[in-house]
Formats: C-alpha cells, structure tokens, sequence
C-alpha cells in the first residue's frame, strides 16, 4: 500500500515538473515571439526635416520613427544630433543614449553646457538618443485606460533597443557602437550589452546601475498599469505649470504662497522629493549649488506622463544574463551621485565592474543630486569632458 502510494506522488510529481517545463518553454517561446516581432518589424522612417538647433549653433537633429506593435502607442523613435548639416559617412564615434524613466530622446535643453548629446556632438561624436513607447502615450489619456502597458516590460523595451542600435549600425557602418544610459536607462545599457556584447563598445553609465532586486517590492495592483509622473500633490497639471513659470520667469510669485519665487518653489520640490530619490537633495541639489532651477525646469517640463508600472515589478539579469556580461570585458564608464543614499554610489561601482573589464573608470560626485549628473552646473567640466576623452581612447 505504501509503495503504491509512493508511487502514485512520484508519477504527480513527474507530471507536475513536466507542466512546468512545458509553460516555461511556452513562456519563452512566447517572448522569443515577441521580440523578434518588434524587432523584425521595426522599420525606420524620416520624420520632419533636419534643423539646426537654435542654442548650439552648428549641430543638427534628425528624427526617425517605427512601428513596433499593432496599438497607436506601439512606437519608438530616434534623434540622431550631428555637427554640420550633413551627417558623416564613416563616424570614428557612435553614441547610442538611452534616457531615464520618462524621458525620450528629444533634445531637451540646447545648451552643450547642460545637454549630454549636443556636448559630444559638438565635439564631432555620432550621437543618437532613444524615445521609447512612452514617447507616443498622449498625457491627457486616463491611466485606466492603457491596459496594453501591463505587457510593456524590461524585455519588450530592450527588444525595441535592439531594434533601435541594429538601425543605427547600418546608418553609421559601425559594427560595434558606445551604448549610453542615464538612471534607468544604464540598467537597459546593461541589460543590451549583455544579450549583444558582441554589438557595445563600451557603456556609459551616468548614475545608475544593475538591480539586485525589483524596485516595487509590494505588486501592483492588477488594473494599475501605468505610473504618472505627477503626484498626489504636485499632479501632472500643475507640474506642468510650475516647470512653465520658472522658464518664463523663475522670479515671478509662487504658485504656492508659502515660496517667493517660482524658483524657490521648484528648488524645494526637487531638493524635497524623496521616496525612491532617498535623503534631501537627491532628485537635485540645487540648493548646494549644482544644479540651476531654469535648466531643470526645461528638462522636467519634457518628461514623458507614464512609465509601465510592470518594470518596476521585475528584475531582468537572470544569472545567464549577469555570466554574460561578466565575460564580455566591455569597457565601462560611470558616474554617481551621492544624495539617493549611502548605498547608492557602491551599486554604481559594483555594475561598473560587472563587465569583466580590467579598468572600468569610476567616479563619485559628493552632494550631487541625481540629475546634477546630467544637468547640473559641473556636467560638462565632471562628467561630459572625462566621457569624450574615455571615448577617444577606447573608440576602433
């Protein structure tokens, strides 16, 4: 009798095992599916007309766009930033920039002093930066209503990614290109070096890293698809209006009484944020000087509205993917501020060796703020100039 029922657990264990295989074969297949869909279908177009940017006299923007999907937000897109009017045949530099959570690739702010992409342009680099699907969400769209991001996870935008850099390849001849990231974008660098090593020359991190963990530790609930990047108090409307007031005139009255100045009023929501940005100055620290509130306002007024909430539930390095990247001895360039916490700037070090390169270059900013790194008073002269030099030198 007990042999019979020993047998009888080990036939429902096997038959159990052999489901689970069988849905995760399925899975991948599925996955594989999905990202060679996206992939494949990923034909770039010309949209607009090249221009001039008005605030860095001498480099020039392109536009592209691609279907990557069936829905009307199913696209993502491509500004390739220049110098002079007509782009080279045979760049020795090539930059592929992946931006943070809701922003694209647009230019931003048109200062060199302040724009990562116009700096290395400027400075005769092949320079191209990524809109992701976000782009494409109209912000006056309920997040009710965009379902389709449930699906809109870590492995469908490095699909889109690969879809973007195999473009990018065949319009600059260059077999392997620099792949660039900031915040979440360096965890995307990562994760494409570490499914194409064979495609990145280098990465540029600026100040962000590889997750050891999901960042929303508590799910989501089902029918929350999206994250705004308004608040509960400042919403989307008017963060919008506050970002307008410091452009047009940082010193004209606060919107909220208690501040003077629009200035000071922004100055303390960056300085203030919070949550995930860790201790007081973590979003920005202008108050210390590194950062100016005009230049952030230009910047955060462009953001994107959503972001998929479903990436912030997922860690995409399996161990396969870590393996991959510890072989690859891709050459590795990183950034970090320090207000996000005591243990963010060790995570960036960390994801900077995680290549396997002998002598990845690292460099810690004291008091910086997160976007002090990519827009801050010291940008160009702490993080862009030392970013041109270590591409020269490690440039084929």
């Amino acid at each position: 009798m007990a042999n019979r029922s020993s047998s009888k657990v080990r036939r429902f264990v096997r038959r159990a095992i052999a489901i689970q295989l069988s849905l995760i074969v399925t899975l991948c297949s599925f996955r594989a599916i999905a990202r060679a869909e996206s992939t494949e279908a990923a034909t770039f177009t010309a949209v607009g007309t090249p221009h001039e940017i008005k605030g860095a006299p001498g480099i020039y923007e392109w536009s592209y766009q691609a279907t990557v999907g069936k829905t009307p937000f199913d696209k993502i897109g491509l500004h390739r930033t220049v110098k002079g009017p007509n782009p080279p045949a045979h760049p020795d530099a090539v930059v592929l920039y992946l931006p943070g959570t809701n922003m694209n690739g647009e230019v931003a702010l048109e200062d060199p002093r302040y724009s990562f992409q116009l700096y290395l342009a400027n400075k005769g680099v092949d320079v191209w930066a990524m809109d992701y699907r976000t782009h494409f969400i109209p912000p006056e769209i309920a997040e009710k209503d965009l379902g389709e991001l449930a699906g809109w996870t870590n492995d469908v935008f490095e699909s889109d990614i690969d879809a973007a850099a195999k473009f990018v390849r065949a319009q600059t001849g260059r077999d392997k290109i620099f792949v660039a990231g900031f915040s979440r974008g360096v965890e995307f660098s990562y994760l494409y070096a570490a499914m194409h090593p064979e495609r990145v020359a280098g990465i540029i991190a600026l100040d962000g890293l590889i997750p050891r963990e999901p960042m929303r530790k508590v799910a989501a609930p089902a029918d929350h698809y999206a994250d705004d990047v308004g608040g509960a108090h400042l919403t989307y409307d008017k963060r919008k209006v506050l970002m307008q007031m410091v452009i047009d005139n940082p010193d004209q009255a606060a919107p909220i009484p208690k501040y003077k100045t629009a200035r000071e009023n922004l100055e303390h929501v960056v300085y203030g944020a919070g949550g995930f940005f860790g201790t007081k100055g973590g979003l920005a620290n202008p108050q210390g000087g590194f950062s100016d509130a005009v230049v952030l306002a230009k910047l955060l007024i462009a953001y994107d509205r959503y972001w998929p909430s479903v990436q912030d539930g997922e860690n995409p390095f399996t161990p396969a993917l870590l393996g991959s990247l510890k072989t690859s001895k891709i050459p590795v360039i990183a950034f970090a501020s320090t207000n996000f916490g005591s243990y963010w700037p060790s995570m960036v070090e960390g994801a900077a060796k995680s290549t396997g390169a002998p002598d990845p270059s690292y460099r810690k900013f004291d008091g910086w703020g997160h976007l002090d790194v990519l827009a801050g008073n010291k940008s160009e002269a702490e993080v862009f100039a030392p970013t041109f030099e270590w591409i020269k030198q490690h440039q084929k």
